[in-house]
């Protein structure tokens, strides 16, 4: 075993693997035996997975619970949503001419997973695993406004809110404002908060729950993406975030028809 690896998490790990390939549960036992470990360790496990909903017991039977197939389902739906978005991605550039990309909250930042370039010559663009600022990005401010918002003053307790440029936001009660701002718009904006010259509009995607997953947004020059453009743009961004949902939405309804 690695020397940096916690015994007690690979352990949780091996017994979650093993009840998903055993869909008509184990007993305490069972778990014992395919996994060699102590009775009373295989008993804290259970109990401290069950706790966490990660594991059921229905009778002398351990499944996996619901909170563990739930965060199975987030990522299937992640990954789908994903493969949804590259062509609205890829028209929102075209439409536009500028740089769209597709950004999901990764850890305390936004991650850009897709990138579809500006069809002109001048150009600004992140790249796919680029992790962007929270506080100073248009997809970051989406992702504070609509998920973390209530839980600002402890992410910023915990990382210092770096200033960029000029017009970077570096506290968190003019950041609050901002994304005040942004839950009444329905959108947000980096106005050369990121980088000098450059400015950014970004929506949020929802899935089927009304959560927001993901967002979706525009970058170009500031010399080609003027300030009175911005609610022009931001139209069209809600646009594609809106068409994003839909699609995502309707794949859902026609795979519950035909299993239903």
């Amino acid at each position: 075993m690695e020397r940096y690896l916690i015994p007690g998490v690979v352990h949780a790990c091996e017994v979650m693997r093993l009840l998903a390939k055993h869909g008509t549960g184990m007993t305490s036992q069972q778990i014992e035996s395919a996994i060699s470990l102590p009775r009373t360790t295989v008993f804290r496990l259970l109990r401290t997975l069950c706790a966490q909903q990660m594991l059921e017991k229905r009778e002398k039977k351990y499944y996996c619970g619901a909170d563990l197939m739930n965060i199975g389902l987030q990522v299937i739906s992640a990954d789908r949503l994903h493969q949804i978005a590259i062509p609205h991605v890829q028209r929102l550039a075209l439409k536009t001419g500028h740089t769209a990309h597709l950004a999901v909250p990764h850890h305390g930042s936004a991650l850009i997973v897709e990138v579809f370039d500006s069809p002109h010559p001048l150009k600004v663009a992140s790249r796919p695993g680029m992790r962007a600022l929270m506080h100073c990005s248009s997809t970051g401010k989406v992702f504070l406004a609509f998920l973390y918002y209530d839980n600002i003053d402890l992410i910023f307790a915990e990382q210092t809110m770096e200033k960029c440029t000029d017009n970077t936001i570096t506290d968190v009660p003019q950041l609050r404002k901002e994304l005040q701002k942004v839950m009444a718009l329905g959108y947000a904006v980096d106005d050369q908060e990121y980088h000098p010259d450059v400015r950014c509009v970004a929506a949020p995607v929802r899935d089927n729950r009304g959560v927001v997953v993901a967002a979706i947004g525009i970058t170009a020059p500031a010399s080609s993406f003027t300030k009175t453009q911005i609610p022009h743009f931001a139209a069209q961004v809600k646009e594609a975030a809106c068409a994003i949902y839909k699609d995502a939405y309707q794949l859902e309804a026609n795979q519950r028809s035909k299993t239903g």
